[in-house]
């Protein structure tokens, strides 16, 4: 037999299995046209050139790896369908004379038809849905286009390498599973059923503690500085934990439900119960995958959205003024030197400095014990919960600040913090201790204070002397790493956006005279610059939610695709006994809504749980409007389901038609 005749064979086989090859070659096609899309946008010179293009292609960068990393994992999981349904075929053609190293042509044969027209297909899709993406992506970092949309010989090539590893590595392992089987196991393993499974109490423990554990990060840790590293930790357990109790909870819940008589003996009840129980592995493996792709997909787009949503209330949050300048010094001559400059240029501008806040301040991080403060201890690498940063100001500037006329004696400090009241009467640290005032809930309006990275406590101190003393020790302590003293200046112009660039480099050209270091900052020069980093984190986010979305469609799909096939008999059976039609479709529709919606409902519940620490992701990202988040959750949640519940009705008709025949 030539080559020929093996192709012929595999265009004929994959012609026969229709159902199963068409949406796994759109989703090859769909895989390449996503990965070339993201790898030309990372990979186009033009775009690091930009305004705001250089973070972008960071965050696009470590999204293109996500997207590759889950296409691996997608496309050999997707195959595995396609083979268990084969197993027969395979079984037949070997009993009919057919050696394996025939079927390894055949599937060679298929394997590279099915890479040749999807990778080829994908990159011509892919080239020309490029412009469309990138306008969006444009749109949503508020840029204006300033490099061409040119096809991507680097993406391509890059596209080419992956796929070619993916299905390379999917063709041998799809020989291995030809190989280890004899045609009879292929013939009688499409035939047999599963016993029925046995639930385990180590898995069900296993499974509780890891969502509890899960659950109980997320509640409960309010230390800013790791939630991201506790946020990680949280996905394992949920995944894990997930999987457990999918695989022994759902068979529990069969269980349950076939020993309630009024339930199970009901003829739509029964026959999907008993039908689902006896396939519980598999099924379990496919809804855990969904509820977890699904909780990514919730999470993802339900954070992002609200990002790019709460941009106004970022800006508002990370900048308090318009324009915002840290001297790193303290000292009467350069404090009198940037007052002036900062007079000068806005009196040459005919701006008035409004809503001026100017102050001296040192910082640095201290861990609390009561009343006492120690600094510069090795426990602070260990986070502690009590780990906050303190600002030191003099009080003739806090009274300037608050028009107010506080009044300190030698050895007392007035402690401001924004949440929380001091509530202590001493105040302790480098081995002084003050008698303490508490000014409540109150502090002094800072840009970095909405990260809520560690607690902030503003600490009044008598006089410049006593200022002096704690910069002097903080610089012993940390040495390398101790803090700059600073001159902290705010104010807002009434100007716009182009006359506000203008102000900004005449400041910078002027500042730059002074004889210390210096950080200008000006709300309308970064506003780009957040807008190009949210406006990517939002387009990485509906790019992962509609590849998320694709792999749940596609293995909903093979789930009713493989399951129709495998009740089709059954069903012959039952019909030839008396059960009417309208039963099977009672019947199809109770084994939806039993068991199938059970992973929508579960990502819900994670997301109820994770919600206190993506509340404090945000909050670490300047977003600290939690009201809007809810109503972004909600939306996507409520969206979702809306889809969700489209792609059940849709499969379920697909799984009609297979059983009915």
């Amino acid at each position: 037999m030539n080559n020929r005749f093996y192709l012929r064979l595999a265009v004929q086989s994959m012609k026969k299995n229709g159902k199963l090859y068409i949406p796994y070659f759109l989703t090859v096609i769909g895989s390449v046209m996503m990965a070339y899309i993201m790898s030309s946008i990372v990979r186009n010179p033009g775009f690091a050139e930009m305004e705001g293009g250089g973070s972008m292609v960071l965050i696009l960068l470590l999204g293109n790896y996500v997207i590759s990393f889950f296409l691996v994992f997608f496309l050999f999981y997707t195959n595995s369908f396609l083979m268990n349904r084969r197993k027969q075929e395979f079984g037949v053609f070997q009993v009919l004379g057919m050696e394996k190293k025939h079927l390894a042509r055949m599937i060679c044969y298929e394997t590279l038809l099915t890479f040749g027209a999807g990778l080829g297909a994908g990159l011509a899709l892919g080239f020309l849905l490029t412009k469309l993406f990138t306008l969006i992506l444009y749109r949503l970092m508020d840029l204006t286009i300033s490099w061409d949309f040119s096809f991507v010989p680097d993406a391509a090539f890059y596209c080419v390498k992956l796929f070619a590893f993916i299905f390379a590595a999917i063709f041998l392992h799809n020989l291995w599973r030809i190989y280890k089987l004899k045609p009879v196991e292929m013939i009688q393993e499409g035939k047999a059923g599963e016993r029925e499974p046995r639930g385990s109490l180590l898995l069900t423990a296993a499974g509780i503690i890891c969502l509890g554990g899960a659950y109980y990060l997320s509640i409960t840790t309010t230390q800013p500085t790791i939630v991201i590293l506790v946020f990680f930790a949280a996905v394992i357990l949920v995944i894990i934990g997930t999987f457990c109790l999918f695989t022994v909870g759902s068979i529990t819940i069969l269980k349950l439900l076939r020993k309630n008589k009024a339930y199970y003996y009901k003829t739509k009840h029964f026959i999907s119960v008993s039908g689902m129980m006896y396939r519980m592995k598999q099924n379990a493996a496919g809804l855990s995958i969904i509820c977890i792709l699904s909780t990514a997909v919730l999470v993802m787009l339900s954070s992002t959205v609200t990002l790019y949503a709460g941009m106004d209330d970022v800006m508002n949050n990370r900048f308090i003024r318009d324009f915002i300048i840290t001297v790193y010094d303290y000292s009467e001559d350069t404090v009198e030197m940037a007052d002036e400059i900062v007079n000068t240029v806005l009196t040459e501008k005919g701006l008035f400095a409004e809503d001026m806040m100017n102050y001296r301040n040192i910082g640095f991080s201290a861990i609390q014990e009561a009343d006492h403060f120690h600094a510069g201890t090795a426990d602070m690498r260990n986070y502690s919960k009590n780990l906050e940063y303190l600002y030191f100001m003099p009080l003739e500037d806090y009274n300037r600040l608050s028009k107010k006329n506080e009044i300190l004696q030698q050895g007392e400090v007035l402690a401001l913090q924004k949440k929380t009241p001091y509530g202590y009467n001493t105040f302790s640290i480098f081995g002084r201790t003050f008698d303490a005032i508490d000014g409540g809930k109150n502090s002094i309006p800072h840009g970095f204070d909405s990260m809520g990275t560690m607690p902030i406590r503003y600490v009044v101190l008598p006089d410049m002397e006593t200022m002096r003393y704690m910069d002097e020790r903080q610089a012993e302590i940390f040495g390398e790493y101790s803090s700059s003293p600073n001159y902290y200046i705010a104010f807002n112009a009434d100007c716009g956006r182009d006359e506000a660039v203008k102000l900004y480099e005449v400041l910078e050209s002027r500042l730059s005279g002074l004889p210390v270091k210096l950080r200008l900052e000006s709300a309308e020069i970064e506003r780009g610059g957040y807008f190009a980093l949210y406006g990517g984190m939002f387009f990485v986010g509906i790019f992962l939610g509609t590849m998320f979305i694709m792999a749940t469609v596609l293995i909903i799909y093979y789930k009713q695709v493989s399951e129709g096939y495998e009740d089709r008999k059954r069903y012959e059976i039952m019909q030839n006994v008396g059960l009417s039609e309208g039963e099977i479709k009672d019947s199809i529709k109770s084994q939806v809504m039993t068991m199938f919606f059970l992973p929508l409902m579960t990502a819900a519940v994670h997301i109820g749980f994770a919600f206190p620490m993506i509340v404090r992701l945000l909050a670490v990202m300047n977003l600290t409007n939690v009201k809007l988040f809810v109503v972004c959750t909600a939306g996507v949640v409520l969206v979702f389901a809306f889809f969700y519940n489209l792609i059940y009705r849709v499969t379920s008709r697909v799984y009609y038609q297979i059983v009915k025949r």
